[in-house]
């Protein structure tokens, strides 16, 4: 059985971009976070997000939701 990570990439990420476009319809932001991780890891996201004309904290919550939500998906 694949773990969650596995899954999230095998998930074509314009699906995941959609699915996370129909949840925000309903379901504002309503919370903000600080995190810290290396450079290299955000340049990749951030050229990932290029790629998909969306930004790239779009991006960065389109994965966390699924991340959230993986279980509901099988």
């Amino acid at each position: 059985m694949p773990n969650v990570m596995q899954q999230l990439f095998v998930m074509n990420m314009e699906t995941l971009l959609k699915e996370y476009a129909a949840y925000r319809a309903f379901n504002k932001s309503d919370r903000v976070i600080n995190m810290r991780i290396p450079h290299q890891i955000l340049e990749r996201i951030k050229e990932l997000a290029d790629q998909q004309h969306v930004p790239y904290q779009l991006l960065i919550s389109s994965v966390l939701f699924s991340l959230a939500n993986i279980e509901e998906q099988k």
